[in-house]
């Protein structure tokens, strides 16, 4: 009787399980295609790694906790499988009979303690939730998981160990277990076993146990989809499918309905961006289904160090409710055959087509589409404008999630649908206003493009362009920062004496050279961004041009990673790697040494975004090796703190106790440093602000590598004027 009833109620557990799931997996499946180019060999590799091998959570020593739950939680899945098979086969058939008496006594020794060990973790988390530290609440779903998990080890020892009582006999593979029905006075444990229950009592106990093992077990299952632990079936997928190239590269979108050559072609403006869930990828929905709400993303994220309106956890809370509330319509109105498309009018009659009215169902799917209008927007309503414009693009969220979320493409999609489809005056001023200057002069400052080679005129050799040097190796790119600011000029200055004194041959685009198109690709603009990539591209090659030197990392990511798409194919190098290299063969030789203890701030685009860590830090103990020192700040490499410029933030206005920069800058001031070393334009002009606004400008100087190397030069190979370096 027992076996036929659990199996009924195995069954039905299971396909409810099944159908749920299938609903959730048909929701993301509402997303737009996604291509994934690599391998299974990596994809595989990847999930051995960091899902069953936990590797990013292994990262935070606040996180350990997770690891014992999580292996100790697979090791409850094995019990669990074997107590479902005694019980669909009978108590005779378990694990055991597969494996043998000696292994499967010794798999039972290794499951009682994992239990014991995941009782004493839960017992840590409890106490954790009710103290409430920072970004990890106390709900009642958290609660309902947590007390699942405790009463599923709990019913572990009590069906084993009432089980032990039941057949007057202790084998010792069960040693907890034995311990906890001691403790309900089912029996004495000592050099003889002694027990002080009635077997058939015993019996029944060690039964009910089972049973509300097998209970939970199964109504956890089928809670699992509905609660903060959908992470548990999301996270595994998302881990296989995630991007294992190179990451914070925007991808490309049409432009037009058709041949792009065409000049009947309609733009696509309707479909850019993100402006519905249905909008992102497949992929990018499993990603809010893989969230485990650890909250590292949120606790690393700058803007919400400095109280701005972005928890990047909670807008992948926002955009999961989103995909249950619209999918479940979604899916109901594409099972009763209809689409959000306007209904077609015939020509002659005026009505509508008839394959619509003779849809039976047309009631129903009238109603559900006037449901789904009637929502709320997801960019502007669930998702505030704010939020997406508070991300600086830094890219410590995706570096920090275990399970590979790509937060940050997310929102820059949903400001492409705000810019894109903008009719009512919704991008900010300060946005609209820089985005006019780079698209109609050609740097966001809007000065006149034949000011670009003007930094060079205090220079007393002279620097080639293209044009006069057609057979350089390099074409430096100086960048809008690098021509016009009057700041990053001098590290442009710095740049080109290093490289002279180094004898590189290179030359500069001088006039011709425009905005990259970074920032317009990330404050959303994508069809004038394609535009400029798609010019600059056609000037690169029209010089054959295959190598370039970047001294802003915006520039460089921009250039190597995404003027691919098209058609831009160069070795790109940003001057830190160059320098280095410089430096280590020879061609450059450090004769005045810094002589103060100095610190160096990754920049986020050449950081985390390329991995580029220990060529600035290489620079930095050569120049310091002669009697300065060297000093790490606390939050750095992967781990390093924003500036607060990228994403386009660069041209936002902030207010003064909220600014990123100052944050920052606050940092260098605690460790003591004499000058901070950067390797950005607008790292650069953030922490001078920072250091100015903290009145420590005087005793602390912000200096781009190439000014520390240029400073370091022979005088006689960098003498060229005062202001080739700071």
């Amino acid at each position: 009787m027992k076996q036929i009833v659990f199996a009924i109620l195995a069954a039905f557990s299971f396909g409810l399980f099944a159908y749920n799931l299938t609903h959730f997996i048909k929701i993301a499946l509402l997303g737009r295609e996604q291509k994934l180019p690599e391998t299974t060999g990596e994809r595989i590799g990847s999930l051995l790694k960091f899902f069953f091998g936990q590797r990013k959570v292994a990262e935070e020593r606040r996180s350990w906790h997770h690891l014992a739950i999580y292996w100790g939680f697979l090791v409850l899945s094995i019990a669990s499988a074997d107590m479902i098979l005694s019980g669909l086969l009978g108590e005779w058939f378990n694990f055991g009979v597969l494996l043998g008496d000696s292994v499967y006594a010794h798999l039972q020794w290794v499951i009682d303690w994992a239990n014991f060990i995941v009782f004493l973790v839960m017992i840590y988390a409890f106490t954790r939730r009710f103290i409430r530290p920072a970004f990890v609440p106390l709900s009642l779903d958290a609660m309902l998981i947590l007390g699942a998990i405790t009463l599923l080890t709990i019913s572990h020892f009590g069906h084993h160990g009432f089980h032990m009582a039941a057949e007057a006999h202790y084998h010792g593979s069960n040693p907890v277990s034995a311990y906890f029905a001691q403790l309900l006075g089912a029996h004495t444990l000592g050099a003889t076993y002694q027990a002080h229950i009635d077997p058939d009592v015993a019996h029944i106990i060690s039964e009910a146990f089972w049973w509300v093992h097998i209970g939970i077990l199964l109504a956890f299952l089928n809670y699992l989809p509905f609660s903060k632990h959908i992470h548990v079936l999301g996270s595994g997928p998302n881990i296989f499918f995630r991007n294992q190239g190179q990451r914070g590269i925007m991808p490309k979108v049409a432009l037009f309905d058709g041949d792009p050559d065409d000049p009947d072609a309609e733009p696509l403006f309707d479909n850019w961006g993100v402006g519905k869930i249905e909008d992102f990828t497949w992929k990018s929905l499993i990603d809010n289904y893989s969230c485990t709400e650890c909250a590292r993303c949120t606790s690393y994220c700058p803007a919400f160090a400095t109280d701005k309106p972005l928890s990047p956890m909670h807008l992948i809370h926002d955009l999961k409710d989103e995909m249950k509330d619209r999918g479940k319509l979604l899916l109901e109105l594409k099972k009763l055959g209809g689409t959000l498309a306007e209904p077609e009018e015939d020509e002659d009659e005026g009505e509508e087509s008839q394959e619509a009215a003779a849809n039976p169902n047309q009631n129903l799917i009238d109603k559900i589409k006037e449901e789904l209008n009637g929502m709320d927007p997801l960019v502007g309503g669930r998702v505030k404008d704010e939020t997406l414009w508070a991300c600086t693009t830094c890219g410590a969220c995706q570096e920090v999630c275990p399970v590979f979320i790509d937060h940050p493409l997310k929102i820059l999609q949903m400001r492409q649908h705000i810019v894109l489809n903008d009719e009512t005056g919704r991008t900010p001023g300060e946005v609209t206003r820089v985005l006019g200057n780079i698209t109609g002069s050609g740097n966001p400052w809007s000065l006149p493009e034949d000011d670009r080679m003007q930094w060079a005129e205090s220079l007393d050799f002279e620097v080639p362009t293209i044009e006069e040097k057609p057979d350089a190796e390099y074409l430096l790119f100086v960048g809008c920062a690098g021509a016009f600011d009057d700041n990053a000029k001098k590290t442009t200055r710095a740049l080109v004496t290093v490289l002279n004194a180094a004898g590189v041959s290179f030359a500069v685009l001088g006039k011709q050279e425009k905005c990259t198109g970074d920032t317009v690709r990330r404050l959303g603009d994508e069809m004038n961004f394609q535009m400029m990539a798609a010019e600059q591209v056609e000037l690169f090659n029209e010089h054959k041009v295959t190598k370039v030197i970047a001294s802003c990392p915006h520039c460089f990511h921009i250039i190597k990673n995404e003027y691919p798409q098209f058609g831009g194919e160069y070795e790109v190098i940003h001057h830190s790697q160059l320098i280095t290299h410089l430096l280590e063969s020879g061609k450059l030789k450090v004769d005045s040494p810094l002589q103060k203890r100095v610190t160096y701030h990754d920049s986020c685009y050449i950081g985390r975004w390329n991995g580029i860590y220990d060529a600035p830090r290489s620079i930095l103990g050569k120049v310091t090796s002669g009697g300065g020192s060297f000093t790490e700040l606390k939050r750095n490499k992967e781990h390093g703190f924003c500036c607060g410029a990228g994403g386009g933030r660069m041209w936002v206005e902030e207010e003064p106790e909220k600014r990123v920069n100052i944050n920052r800058a606050k940092e260098v001031v605690e460790s003591g440093a004499q000058a901070v070393a950067v390797a950005c334009p607008f790292c650069n002009v953030m922490l001078s602000d920072g250091m100015k606004n903290l009145g420590k400008d005087e005793d602390i100087q912000v200096l781009d590598l190439a000014q520390v190397v240029a400073d370091a030069l022979p005088k006689t190979a960098a003498s060229t004027t005062n202001e080739a370096s700071a």
